[in-house]
């Protein structure tokens, strides 16, 4: 039975509790594509979207407990560059069901399995430790960086500074070309004016009028650091290019370190949709301390030979299986170029099926609710550190404040 929340507070609750801590989704033309949830602030919801919709009504949702939540906002604002600002007007709860085709591991001639599993917390720890492996990594770097361009620096550390997590919340480089003239900006890049508040807060010395900053990040998911570079006369795209393979070369280089600490276990894929995934692991000391309910793991998809995606989920529900654990887990924000790959293989699977199916097509079954996780978890438990936002996420969702360099 469907149920309706249009109380302010009860819809702020759930909105804190859930949004920006599990996997969301916006709803056009009646299909749902995944959404950036940057903060809550002043009691409103603040996304990035690039879709375009006939009005200023939005419908988000996510999934919790085999329950759908769907909540519904006005536009209240936006920077007219992809950043909208929401006012929530009311929350539906109905019953989850699957989204989308699955495809089963007995459909697929090719066999599926997933490889090097790491929490993500885990990820985060790792650099926080001293390792003269990395530090060795880092120093040339830094060497090769400073030779090309003086005034530059490589940040890495295990928390966030606050131009990282601002990089991480937007999920945009910083590509300033020219601070005084804010025509020269581009939406593909970290919003202007909220990089002029970053600028005013940090003691960076007023003469530096360009800047180009690139995240450092684990496997395309995970923000590790930053490669930052300042001028004073404006730096073109030519540059920025160059410090973005940059920075992709100091993260391969130190995940080749092994600092990360990713599982060596190989486990066979049992069905696998543009949602989400399920695979048998083995019980193993690797598998009791990354795999945990409602927790956030990367792992590689080995789809065929030669084609793999990373993937980032949350796992919904761990089912024992006598020898062998079931591990079902929700895709969580795929890269685009996780997401067009995996959304390649799939339609070409599905293709395949269709062309082997029989004349007389079977009976369509009906929709199968989402299964529910093996253990109950009330809306304040989502709220623990370290869950999808590596807990920066957290301060943000609790305040009022507008974003600012703290």
């Amino acid at each position: 039975m469907d149920k309706e929340i249009k109380d302010p507070d009860g819809i702020l609750k759930v909105i804190t509790a859930l949004f920006g801590k599990l996997p969301a989704y916006i709803i056009n033309s009646e299909k749902e594509y995944p959404v950036k949830i940057i903060a809550l602030k002043n009691k409103a919801l603040i996304i990035r979207n690039n879709l375009k919709f006939p009005s200023r009504d939005r419908v988000l949702t996510v999934v919790h407990n085999g329950s759908k939540f769907l909540a519904y906002f006005i536009v209240a604002g936006g920077d007219g560059n992809e950043i909208e600002i929401l006012t929530p007007v009311k929350i539906k709860i109905t019953a989850a069901t699957r989204q989308g085709a699955r495809v089963e591991a007995s459909q697929i001639q090719t066999g599926m399995v997933v490889s090097n599993i790491i929490n993500v917390n885990d990820v985060s720890k790792a650099i926080g430790f001293d390792d003269k492996k990395v530090d060795a990594i880092l120093l040339a770097y830094r060497a090769k960086l400073t030779k090309a361009f003086p005034l530059s620096s490589i940040f890495f550390a295990g928390r966030m500074d606050n131009r990282l997590r601002l990089m991480h919340h937007y999920d945009k480089d910083i590509f300033i070309i020219d601070r005084k003239e804010k025509s020269t900006a581009s939406a593909d890049f970290f919003p202007f004016d909220e990089y002029l508040r970053i600028f005013d807060s940090s003691k960076i010395p007023d003469t530096y009028t360009s800047e180009i900053c690139v995240p450092i990040k684990y496997k395309g998911y995970v923000h590790l650091g930053y490669v930052q570079v300042l001028a004073e006369k404006p730096l073109d795209f030519e540059i920025y290019k160059q410090i973005q393979t940059f920075s992709n070369a100091v993260s391969r280089d130190i995940i080749s370190t092994g600092v990360f600490q990713e599982s060596r276990d190989v486990c066979q894929v049992m069905d696998l949709s543009m949602g989400g995934i399920s695979f048998i692991h083995a019980p193993s000391r690797s598998f009791s301390r990354s795999v945990t309910l409602n927790g956030t793991i990367l792992f590689d998809l080995n789809l065929e030979e030669g084609k793999r995606v990373t993937i980032r989920g949350i796992i919904k529900n761990i089912r024992n299986q006598e020898t062998n654990f079931r591990v079902g887990c929700q895709f969580y924000n795929l890269t685009e170029k996780d997401l067009e790959i995996l959304g390649a293989f799939l339609d070409a699977e599905k293709a395949e099926e269709l062309a082997n199916a029989p004349l007389e097509p079977p009976t369509a079954e009906s929709s199968e609710l989402v299964e529910e996780t093996t253990e109950s978890t009330s809306l304040g438990t989502v709220d623990e550190p370290g869950g999808p936002f590596g807990g920066a996420m957290d301060a943000d969702f609790s305040s009022d404040e507008p974003i600012s360099e703290s």
